[in-house]
Parts: structure tokens; C-alpha cells; sequence
């Protein structure tokens, strides 16, 4: 049996391998534009927060800041640092992994590259993928007997990492501590504060050095106040918002809360070959693999969106605790070919399952174009490229639909502070959202930027519910007073300044 899972690995990795090829030729997509343009006005010596308004944290700006000054947003070698990252991931999680055998340690790795690779273009290089790194090195440093100073030190500097990049990562590190904890009252003996103070002051320490420096490095910049102004106003207000783009009552989102979390984003198949993983081991690491698994199936719960990317460090977690249910050769009790064959037979099902090929590979299989917002941007980028003279600015209304992604390839500079237009149309009502308006237009109105691009098409996150609007007169009345309409199309318009 252990040589068909073997073949079937090798299989799967071959087919891990023609995926990772085909998908250099992904383009940027989705999130991945807008991050990628700020990281681009970074370049260019713009200050989040405090040059241009966005509300995600500190963390995610410097990653994508990184990734656009080694790859200098060429799409070629986004691609290529993101299957760096992936083969960094791989080899890591194989070297956390090995103690419960070369068979598992091997699946997971590729296991979890073929579903992060399922998610196309919209899914590469988001944020949780990008905190995976120090997830899985957690897990290489925390799977083992028994913690040491230094150890306690650098989880809490690895979930700090995670933190300043999404704050309720840092919940991984929570079982972390408790197992510590009760590892050291039971090795030393010691009583439970002794034994929690122990474990918590240096990984509370290792915490508070990425989280202190993000904050000196904002403090420096005049940018400290103007984040926490961000996170104490308008945070609360996109919490409100559920994965369905909708403002709803507090019923309302706490029955979307509760028929989504259960779901578990489409992955509670994983469920039953982790169970089987459990059962063959039953020791402390499996039981904090476990515990982390369940944390972050809570984890998407907490934003209350539970858009795919939220998923991806629970289907990492819940994966590598599915691959050992390949493991029973190594246990005596569990060594009979029957027992293996129904373990190993039980993950090829849940893997054919939840697996598959991704359906832009899939199209570029069968000599189709790969559709995306791209499409739109192209267009978009050839008029900006062909008309913007020195000197020129661009104003986008868009957030995801291709506009910004266009900006980026050729280099225009945007005429205000605000990237994108999605915080105008939801809460419209509240001051704070109304204070923005109020800002957008002044800057908007002392820049008259050269151009000025909307995007129309039907996928624009537009926010429905109560508080919504896709009105904002005060915009109308400017672009009809001041500008013309250069270029429309069916799903954007190019306004030239008269």
C-alpha cells in the first residue's frame, strides 16, 4: 500500500508542477491590484494612512511594498515569488511534518499546493497566504516536547508578524501557550501562574517587537494618528459588512453568521480524514495541530465576510492534519494492509473530493483566454499609455475592476489621496463616511486630475442594505460641470478633463 500512495503522490505532484508552470501566466487579479498600485506610490515616497487612505494594517502594505520592489510588479515575476512562496511553504511544512512520517509530511505540502493553486488568479498572493510563512514555521518551532525561552520568544515574534498583516491571526498563537503552560506544570511542577507567566512573558516580549516597530515606523512618518483614526471610524463600519456585500441588522448578520460558519468554507469533507489522522496518533503535537485547525476555522468568522481567502490558513491546517491519516505503517498497532488501505483509500477520496484543477488552468488547457478584470485593465492601460502627458494625473472610481491594475502597468499617478471609491457608498449616512465625501471632493476639486476613470461593470463590489447608496451627487454635478466623456464602454467610462 505504501507504494501506491507514493505513485499517487509522485501523480499529484506532477500535476502540482503543470499547474505551477501554467500559472506564470497568470495576470495580477483582484485584490492583488490595488495593493500592489499603494505599494507602488510607496515607491514613490507616499505614506499609508497618511498620503493615501486605505484601511488595511500596517503589515500588508510593507509585504506587497517587498514583492513590488523584488519584482518590480512585473506579472512574470509576481508569479514567480509566488511559487517561491509556495516551495518555501513545502518545505517547510515537510520539515514540521517529517516526526509523523515521510508520507505525510510530503502530502501536506502538496496537497495544500494544489488547493491554493484551485483558487486561480483571484486567490494568489492574498494576505493569509502570504502570513502562511509564519504560520508554518510556528509549527516547526512549536511541534516538538517541549519549548525553551527561545522558543517561546519566536512564536511570539511569528504571530506578531501575522498580526500587523491580519490582527485576529494572532489568535494561533493561543494554543501554542496553552499546551506550553500545561507542559510545564507538568514537567517542572510548577503552579499554574508560575507556569502561565513562564510561557506568556517572552512570547508576549517576541509579540511586541514587530507589533512596536510597525509602530515606530508610523509614528516617525506622522502616520500613528491618522491609522488609529482609520481603525477606531471606519473599521467598525466594514465590520458590518457580511460576504455578501450587504449591511444587514444585527439578526440578520448573526443568522449569516451562524449558517456560514458551519461550512466551513466548502471544506468540512477535510474533516473526516483529520478525525482518522487523530485517532492514529493521540499525542500532544497532533492535539495542537488540532486546536490550531479549530482556531482558524473560527478565524473567517471574525471578519463576518467568509470570502475564500479568509479559508486558505484552515484548509493549511485542516490539511496537514488530514495527511496523516497516511501514517498507520508507522504505528504497530495499526500496521495490517487492510487498515492502511482503508486510511490511505479514505484521503484519495476526500482529495478527489475537494480537488481539483483550478478553472483557469483549466481554460488555458483548452486554448481559451483567461477571464478576468485583466481584460478591461489592458484596454484601459493602452489609452492611459497612449494619451497621459507629463504632468498628467488619473483619478480611479474603482476598487478591483481593472483601473488600478492599469495605473500600476503604466505608472500614472493618482490626483488624490483615496485609491479607490468604495468607502463612499456604504454608511452614507455617518458622518465619518460623509467626511470622506466631503475630503474626496476638495482634493478631487484642487486636483482636476487629467482623467478620471469609472468602472461600471456588474462586478464593482457595490454594497447593498441599509445605509447603502450608489449616488453621490456632489461627484455627478464635477465630472458634469467640469469634464466630457472621452471613452465609454459598456462596463467603464474615461472622463477627459475640458
Amino acid at each position: 500500500m505504501k507504494r501506491i500512495t507514493t505513485f499517487v503522490l509522485i501523480l499529484l505532484a506532477a500535476l502540482l508542477i503543470a499547474q505551477a508552470a501554467f500559472s506564470l501566466q497568470w495576470p495580477i487579479a483582484h485584490d492583488g491590484a490595488p495593493l500592489l498600485y499603494e505599494a507602488f506610490l510607496m515607491q514613490n515616497g507616499k505614506i499609508p494612512y497618511l498620503d493615501f487612505y486605505d484601511f488595511q494594517m500596517p503589515g500588508s502594505f510593507i509585504a506587497y511594498y517587498l514583492l513590488g520592489a523584488v519584482s518590480n510588479f512585473g506579472p512574470v515575476r509576481l508569479r514567480i515569488l509566488d511559487l517561491f512562496i509556495l516551495a518555501a511553504l513545502i518545505v517547510i511544512t515537510y520539515f514540521a511534518m517529517r516526526r509523523f512520517g515521510r508520507l505525510p509530511a510530503v502530502a501536506g505540502g502538496i496537497l495544500f499546493g494544489l488547493k491554493y493553486l484551485q483558487g486561480g488568479p483571484t486567490l494568489a498572493l492574498q494576505r493569509e497566504y502570504l502570513l502562511l510563512i509564519f504560520i508554518s514555521l510556528s509549527l516547526l518551532i512549536g511541534l516538538r516536547d517541549s519549548l525553551t525561552l527561545k522558543h517561546r520568544l519566536s512564536l511570539g515574534m511569528l504571530f506578531g508578524l501575522s498580526a500587523v498583516i491580519k490582527p485576529h491571526a494572532a489568535l494561533g498563537l493561543v494554543p501554542f501557550l496553552l499546551f506550553d503552560i500545561a507542559d510545564i506544570r507538568q514537567r517542572l511542577g510548577l503552579s499554574l501562574p508560575r507556569s502561565a507567566w513562564t510561557s506568556i512573558f517572552p512570547a508576549t516580549i517576541g509579540f511586541l517587537i514587530p507589533v512596536s516597530l510597525i509602530g515606530i515606523w508610523l509614528a516617525l512618518n506622522n502616520a500613528l494618528i491618522p491609522f488609529f483614526e482609520i481603525a477606531l471610524n471606519y473599521w467598525p463600519l466594514y465590520s458590518q459588512i457580511n460576504g455578501n456585500m450587504e449591511v444587514t441588522s444585527s439578526a440578520e448578520r448573526m443568522s449569516f453568521l451562524l449558517n456560514q460558519i458551519w461550512r466551513l468554507g466548502g471544506s468540512a469533507v477535510w474533516l473526516i480524514p483529520a478525525g482518522v489522522g487523530l485517532y492514529l496518533h493521540r499525542n500532544r503535537q497532533i492535539y495542537l495541530l488540532a486546536s490550531l485547525t479549530i482556531v482558524y476555522a473560527v478565524y473567517p468568522a471574525l471578519s463576518g465576510q467568509f470570502f475564500p481567502y479568509h479559508y486558505i490558513p484552515f484548509i493549511y491546517t485542516i490539511i496537514l492534519t488530514a495527511s496523516l491519516a497516511l501514517s498507520s505503517d508507522f504505528h504497530p498497532q495499526f500496521k495490517t494492509s487492510h487498515f492502511s488501505l482503508i486510511t490511505s483509500s479514505l484521503l484519495l477520496v476526500t482529495v478527489l473530493a475537494a480537488i481539483r484543477p483550478s478553472q483557469t488552468f483549466i481554460r488555458q488547457i483548452e486554448g481559451k483566454p483567461i477571464a478576468t478584470s485583466t481584460d478591461r485593465a489592458v484596454e484601459i492601460s493602452r489609452y492611459i499609455e497612449k494619451n497621459l502627458e507629463a504632468g498628467d494625473e488619473v483619478q480611479s472610481l474603482d476598487w478591483t475592476g481593472g483601473t488600478l491594475l492599469a495605473m500600476l502597468e503604466t505608472r500614472a499617478p493618482i490626483a488624490t489621496s483615496y485609491v479607490f471609491d468604495f468607502y463612499f457608498y456604504h454608511h452614507v449616512s455617518e458622518t465619518y463616511i460623509q467626511s470622506l465625501r466631503a475630503d474626496f471632493m476638495n482634493q478631487l476639486q484642487g486636483a482636476e486630475p487629467r482623467f478620471i476613470i469609472e468602472v461600471v461593470a456588474i462586478d464593482k463590489p457595490w454594497v447593498s442594505g441599509e445605509g447603502t447608496s450608489r449616488e453621490f451627487p456632489a461627484l455627478r454635478a464635477f465630472l458634469d460641470e467640469r469634464y466630457s466623456v472621452t471613452m465609454e464602454r459598456e462596463d467603464y467610462i474615461i472622463y477627459e478633463r475640458r
